[in-house]
């Protein structure tokens, strides 16, 4: 069993990413000491609030053709030229588009000076280039030179915050380093594409070629659009009716569940072709694999959930001044609507292999209806209200998600009731029942937890792997 885990190409690329990861995450998380002990929580939230500009636009102008372009090369690599040519095309032009929409937008609810305006839009088409040249990789199933690009961007990072940074220092020329390092990032992933000679097939016209791309993606991007509020938009929540204080605090617990969400989103990414493939030649493969590892995946991501609330409260204690400590409760919540869309986005993945786009975006729209009021109100009482504006909303819409998601694939998930109660279970203890008592006594009731999960967790696993 062990070499068929070993040998199993989602088991090497997941392991590829997720050791990558882990390592960068740690460097990152050194690096945001170090910002925090430089930077008080307003203007650590100012920085933090450009970068997620930038990703906002960036998420914008993807135009939802991520899952395509991974799935497109996974099954037919000669079309690598044509979506990287074409695909540039088009979200160069979808980026411009909306930065002058951004203008508008900053003129009447923001307060960003023109200058920032400016750098959020260099960052996002440096990162548009970038993420496109990271899909190659992943649909060719090569996750390593990913996991080395990732690292090699977080370790000058470092560098350049630990050596170059000091109090005092403009947030505008430290967002500008930000931007510099991104730059570096598309161009080491040019160089590998090139290196492992990724560049294969013939480049259509740009009309034929985007029309493909759009007719393909167009689910995705509603998605995308509908979804905004809940994956990119509580920074401007917060931005209109909190302040730079509370932005700090939510994007620090961000940071501080960076690895958890990272990890979770390359397993997915390292999933996601073999899949494709997978529903397109087995079937039954398809649907045996999904049954026992969709329960294993969801109790590993809710024992990671659960040791993070029980120890985030020292952990932020130890690492973080005094200023920040009320962002603990904040990290606290929103690790568990990270469980929760962990849980979403492992359906996303398995409906987008199945190509269910339609029903993804249906999920969508049941998000957007019910979530975007939550969020928007709960963001008066800043950054631990719109966490639980999160759980509570986006677990309401994963019931009706869960349900449809069973019943549309005709699929059952073995003993989902038991862990969606375990799941529960392990929420109330952690956030709840042990939020006063010493380390010791927590440490106790983790290793008990374990001891009791684990082994019932490896008597799932095991029949993945065997014929």
């Amino acid at each position: 069993m062990i070499k068929k885990i070993l040998g199993n190409i989602v088991f090497k690329n997941f392991s590829y990413l997720t050791i990558g990861t882990i390592i960068a995450q740690l460097i990152s998380l050194v690096t945001v000491l170090k910002i925090t002990s430089i930077l008080n929580p307003d203007d650590y939230g100012l920085f933090t609030f450009l970068i997620a500009q930038g990703m906002l636009l960036l998420r914008i102008g993807d135009l939802g053709n991520r899952n395509i372009v991974i799935r497109t090369i996974a099954r037919d690599p000669s079309h690598t030229n044509d979506l990287l040519w074409n695909g540039a095309i088009l979200r160069v032009l979808a980026i411009i588009a909306l930065s002058l929409i951004y203008y508008v937008y900053n003129h009447y609810f923001g307060s960003l000076s023109f200058n920032n305006l400016f750098l959020i839009f260099i960052f996002s088409l440096f990162s548009c280039f970038a993420n496109l040249f990271e899909l190659i990789f992943h649909g060719n199933q090569k996750m390593l030179p990913s996991a080395v690009i990732n690292l090699t961007y977080s370790v000058i990072w470092f560098v350049i915050v630990f050596y170059v940074l000091e109090k005092g220092i403009s947030i505008t020329y430290i967002f500008l380093l930000y931007i510099s390092i991104t730059l570096i990032k598309g161009i080491l992933y040019l160089a590998f594409i090139k290196y492992y000679k990724l560049f294969k097939g013939k480049i259509q016209s740009f009309r034929v070629s985007s029309k493909q791309i759009i007719k393909e993606s167009w689910p995705y991007f509603a998605m995308i659009l509908i979804l905004l509020p809940l994956t990119s938009l509580a920074n401007n929540f917060l931005d209109i009716n909190s302040n730079n204080i509370q932005i700090g605090y939510f994007n620090l617990s961000e940071r501080l569940l960076g690895p958890i969400s990272l990890v979770v989103g390359m397993s997915l990414s390292a999933i996601f072709p073999n899949l494709s493939a997978m529903w397109s030649k087995n079937r039954e493969k398809f649907y045996r694999y999904l049954s026992i590892g969709f329960g294993v995946y969801m109790m590993a991501s809710m024992l990671i959930c659960f040791i993070f609330t029980l120890f985030s409260k020292e952990i932020v204690i130890l690492l973080f001044p005094d200023d920040y400590t009320p962002a603990i409760k904040v990290c606290q919540m929103q690790v568990w609507y990270l469980f929760f869309t962990s849980v979403d986005s492992l359906v996303g993945v398995v409906l987008g292999a199945a190509n269910r786009e339609k029903l993804i975006l249906r999920f969508s729209i049941v998000y957007f209806l019910i979530c975007t009021p939550v969020l928007f109100y709960s963001s008066k009482y800043g950054a631990l209200g719109i966490s639980y504006g999160y759980v509570i909303s986006y677990g309401a819409c994963l019931i009706y998600v869960w349900l449809t998601f069973k019943k549309s694939l005709n699929i059952k998930i073995k003993y989902d009731l038991r862990i969606w109660l375990l799941a529960i279970s392990l929420f109330i203890i952690s956030f709840y029942l042990t939020a006063d008592i010493s380390l010791v006594y927590k440490l106790i009731i983790c290793l008990a937890v374990l001891g009791l999960i684990l082994p019932y967790s490896f008597k799932l696993y095991k029949p993945l792997f065997v014929k």
